[in-house]
């Protein structure tokens, strides 16, 4: 009975889950962590999915199913003992495999054997509040597509956990906090992005509005001129550009905003011979 409770519970969880999609890859340093203690990091990953995946970050937006791919360079493990631990040092990449990656270096995270974690957002941990940096982070550029701006509650509650950090991994929280100031700091690229999926809902709607897609597009593109007068080759623009620039030279090329290619050609300097060809076609 309790069993079946349990399964109950972890059901209803991943339903109102704002990451039920979560993929874990990992590399470990062969000369740290022999092969006999893999199982270690392999019971780390699975307790860093479970997490993501049971865990409620976000209640008032529970519709959300964000993908999320989180890989892992392990490079050692702390033994206290011949068969006790407790600390993992590792690197970590995460992405929601398009627009949006993120890297972490020099990260010590303490774990024992058994250990759990439940999400407790009024408690800083040194693990848990470093994954719930990552959760609202990502929710916040989620929504961000859903609205304009509405995703800054989330960036704010990113630098509420940097305001309560502990000493543990303060590079990689320093590191944290200037992401946030990057985002909040280039609004333009927020318009950018919430202009370009606006046009995509309009595409997939059942009556596309010609004018309201265009109106959005013209906007998309001064923004990217305005991202260019104050930022030049901002990397952050560039990551989302090449991301969809084909989805976006479409765009451009069925709303015939022909200095929107001719921009993306100069801006986007590495894609330049798929921009060219929409001008090619005219």
């Amino acid at each position: 009975m309790l069993k079946n409770i349990s399964l109950l519970i972890i059901s209803l969880n991943l339903l109102f889950s704002q990451f039920s999609s979560v993929e874990i890859s990992f590399e470990h340093n062969e000369r740290m962590i022999p092969d006999n203690k893999v199982y270690i990091l392999e019971e780390f990953n699975s307790l860093v999915k479970n997490y993501f995946q049971s865990s409620q970050f976000s209640p008032e937006y529970d519709f959300l199913d964000i993908p999320l791919k989180i890989h892992f360079i392990y490079q050692g493990i702390n033994f206290i003992s011949e068969y006790e631990f407790d600390k993992i040092s590792c690197q970590m990449l995460v992405t929601n495999k398009a627009d949006q990656y993120f890297f972490s270096k020099n990260i010590i995270f303490p774990y024992t054997k058994g250990k759990t974690i439940y999400y407790s957002p009024s408690i800083f941990d040194s693990l848990n509040s470093f994954m719930d940096y990552y959760a609202y982070l990502f929710i916040g550029l989620e929504l961000d597509t859903y609205d304009l701006f509405l995703g800054s509650s989330y960036y704010q509650k990113c630098l509420n956990l940097y305001t309560s950090k502990t000493e543990s991994n303060p590079s990689a929280w320093n590191s944290f906090k200037k992401n946030i100031e990057e985002i909040e700091n280039n609004q333009y690229l927020r318009k950018v992005r919430y202009n370009f999926y606006y046009c995509i809902d309009i595409l997939n709607s059942d009556e596309i509005d010609l004018i309201l897609m265009k109106e959005k597009a013209l906007d998309l593109y001064a923004n990217l001129n305005f991202i260019y007068d104050e930022f030049g080759y901002d990397k952050n623009t560039l990551r989302f550009i090449n991301s969809y620039n084909i989805e976006i030279a479409d765009l451009f090329k069925l709303l015939n905003i022909k200095e929107g290619i001719e921009f993306l050609i100069n801006f986007d300097k590495s894609n330049k011979n798929i921009y060219t060809q929409y001008l090619d076609n005219d």
